[in-house]
């Protein structure tokens, strides 16, 4: 459980800020390994239902793990920003943790059932207070792009995507930004298990408006082990 709880602290800029630099020297930690190249860092992004499902790798002893090691989710779409690696992935989780053999850092050639050629990419983690956001017109002035840790109150208008180590297609530039097009899953625990209705969560979208918690932010739920 300590590495989701690393996960969940680096969405809202606490713990993870503080082993990254180990993690990055060390190569891995626990479940994580960090991967070189470009990623996806949605973070502070915001999702569309795309009124589908996604497949989601999980541990046999979460609740509704079926027996091949998949659990099913509603799926949204999230526009995310694109930075220069290294970053942190799970390769044991999100759709990553499905990818067969040992180079699973490596970008993804198939995304959302499409084969995207060489515009795979994951959507992985790297600490970043700046980050470029729709809801700013993908700004990139410090101000615009600020992504401070916001709290999500517990609320059944509420809830989350959770992106980390899922695939993306790059999605070209906005008002200069490289971003990609991720395909994550609504009210999915670190662990493939389903969220209640209802849990808090924390992000890094919205700029600390709270208002942005019922528009399917990228996030996790708070505290670390809730289902």
């Amino acid at each position: 459980m300590l590495r989701y709880a690393l996960v969940l602290s680096s969405l809202i800029g606490a713990i993870l800020l503080a082993v990254a630099p180990q993690a990055m020297s060390q190569g891995t930690l626990e479940g994580f390994r960090t991967c070189p190249g470009d990623f996806a860092l949605c973070a502070a992004s915001i999702c569309t239902p795309t009124g589908g499902t996604i497949e989601v790798k999980c541990e046999a002893s979460t609740p509704g793990c079926r027996l091949n090691g998949t659990a099913s989710f509603h799926q949204a779409q999230c526009t995310c920003p694109i930075f220069p690696g290294p970053s942190i992935a799970d390769v044991s989780g999100g759709n990553m943790g499905l990818r067969p053999g040992p180079g699973r850092c490596t970008p993804p050639t198939i995304v959302n059932g499409r084969n995207v050629g060489n515009d795979g990419i994951w959507s992985l983690y790297s600490p970043m207070a700046e980050i470029p956001q729709e809801i700013n017109n993908w700004n990139q002035g410090k101000k615009k792009s600020a992504a401070p840790p916001n709290f999500c109150p517990a609320s059944l208008t509420n809830t989350f995507a959770n992106c980390f180590s899922f695939a993306c297609e790059r999605a070209g530039k906005i008002n200069g930004v490289e971003v990609a097009t991720c395909f994550c899953p609504i009210g999915e625990s670190l662990t493939g298990a389903v969220v209640a209705p209802g849990t808090a969560f924390g992000t890094q979208a919205g700029q600390g408006n709270v208002a942005i918690c019922s528009e399917i932010p990228v996030g996790a739920p708070f505290p670390f082990g809730s289902n």
